[in-house]
């Protein structure tokens, strides 16, 4: 039994099981300010859990089939499985059970004008720079985003103008559920291959995806990714495009790039429009901004308030973050799992800071993306100057026999990369960064999981061991 959309409004008490999770809380915290009674489950505490709680959230920090005893309608991801016992009792109970896409349309259904950003990478950001845009033009957007935008500390808003923009989730098809007027393509790659056949499954549903446009709706999509321009010839619907391509409706010319500056111009329908600057590094990061910038335009927004928006745009969490600096050694962790993330990531910090010497840590995600991307990855650490490659965070996946994070590292060491390592404990990989990092080094943790750890450890134990010289010294 499912809650029909209609029927939403007549509801009091809705349950998240997994309410901590970054898809999750967004949608949570917006029903909360709906004036929904909220309530969820999680396994432990964190920020997300800890500021629901803060808007008045019930949250329980275990599973247990009593937590859903007032609820008239539980929302899960399909990260929890059949066997969690309340999911159990909510059928049991026939307790409607909706998917959290399924709450995000519903949502999503309340506002006039509905933007949904999909594609294999950057749609965090990309999702993020139209909601800052729109923010920026006092159009007072709703928005959903599945990362925290750096500045503002938050993954979502309540609004009170008539557009709303998502952040689509391909990961497992359910951004099926959602009937937005304007879609977003980043890119269209082979990933989450626990879920999708291959390239051509994951074709089929993109055009599903693009099928459920509206008359008057459009598709704004990369020009540059090859598989972009297959993906063109296979539809039909209103189509504008952007990148680098000279055929692009809005395209960046000139690019600059200093440290976490970049720079360029955009010329939009074969003209000089303006330059624009943003405070993120990377390509791929004017791509995000010109897809931003084409929606902002299509609707009729003034360039300058655009402008201002994506040069105060911070980034995102685990975006290329900085989590901090010592002797001159920056810190950074960025989420980057999938070989095209990696590689877009390194010729980011290699273009930023062609004078730094760049130290890799890999931790994989997932046996399957390992298993069926070991090739790719083993070509995508070329602006590394060290690469460490540690064991596989398995996030819900049983291992795979014969799979680990050794085979990324011997094909690596097959293709002759200059300096590369294989450490499975990654608990023993800050002593390892200890014995040789030095000034005007930029560590970089990848990765899904918890490697962002190392960084944190390492940089803690360089301050301590500065403090026992400086007390040596002393003494």
């Amino acid at each position: 039994m499912q809650k029909r959309h209609k029927d939403i409004n007549e509801v009091k008490n809705i349950h998240f099981i997994g309410i901590g999770g970054e898809g999750m809380s967004p949608i949570a915290k917006i029903l909360l300010e709906k004036k929904f009674n909220v309530s969820g489950s999680d396994m432990r505490e964190n920020l997300h859990t800890f500021r629901l709680k803060d808007k008045g959230a019930q949250i329980y920090f275990k599973h247990d089939e009593t937590n859903i005893r007032s609820a008239d309608v539980v929302v899960i991801s399909t990260a929890i499985p059949e066997d969690n016992p309340e999911l159990q009792a909510a059928r049991a109970h026939k307790i409607p059970v909706l998917k959290r896409a399924q709450m995000l349309s519903w949502l999503m259904e309340q506002e006039e004008k509905k933007i949904a950003v999909a594609g294999t990478h950057g749609k965090t950001t990309t999702t993020s720079m139209i909601s800052q845009i729109f923010s920026n033009c006092n159009l007072s957007p709703t928005f959903i985003i599945g990362g925290e935008i750096n500045g503002i500390n938050a993954n979502c808003a309540l609004g009170e103008g008539k557009y709303f923009i998502a952040e689509a989730d391909e990961s497992d098809g359910s951004f099926l559920e959602l009937n937005p007027n304007i879609m977003v393509i980043t890119n269209i790659e082979p990933e989450h291959l626990d879920y999708y056949r291959d390239l051509d499954h994951i074709f089929e549903t993109f055009k599903q995806f693009v099928s459920k446009l509206p008359p008057d709706g459009y598709l704004v999509i990369n020009y540059d990714h090859p598989n972009n321009k297959q993906f063109i010839e296979s539809i039909d619907c209103n189509i504008l495009t952007y990148g680098f391509d000279n055929f692009s409706d809005i395209r960046a010319e000139n690019i600059e790039f200093f440290e976490n500056n970049t720079s360029f111009d955009v010329i939009y329908k074969h003209k000089y429009l303006t330059r624009i600057e943003l405070q993120i590094p990377g390509k791929h990061n004017v791509q995000n901004a010109l897809a931003a910038l084409l929606i902002g335009l299509e609707h009729g927004l003034p360039i300058e308030p655009m402008r201002q928006a994506l040069y105060s745009f911070l980034g995102t969490k685990k975006r290329f973050q900085k989590i901090g600096e010592f002797n001159d050694i920056t810190f950074i962790d960025d989420y980057a799992h999938h070989p095209t993330e990696i590689a877009a990531t390194l010729s980011a910090a290699r273009a930023g800071w062609p004078d730094r010497r760049i130290i890799v840590i890999f931790q994989p995600h997932r046996y399957t993306r390992t298993k069926l991307l070991a090739h790719e990855f083993s070509e995508c650490f070329n602006n590394a100057d060290t690469v460490i490659i540690t064991n596989i965070y398995a996030a819900s996946e049983k291992p795979i026999h014969g799979i680990s994070g050794k085979i990324i590292y011997d094909l690596l060491e097959k293709n002759q990369h200059n300096d590369i390592h294989y450490i499975s404990k990654k608990n023993e990989i800050p002593e390892f960064l200890l014995s040789f990092v030095k000034p005007n080094d930029m560590i970089i943790t990848m990765g899904a999981g918890d490697i962002h750890n190392v960084s944190k450890e390492t940089l803690t134990r360089l301050k301590q061991l500065e403090l026992i010289e400086e007390e040596e010294t002393d003494n």
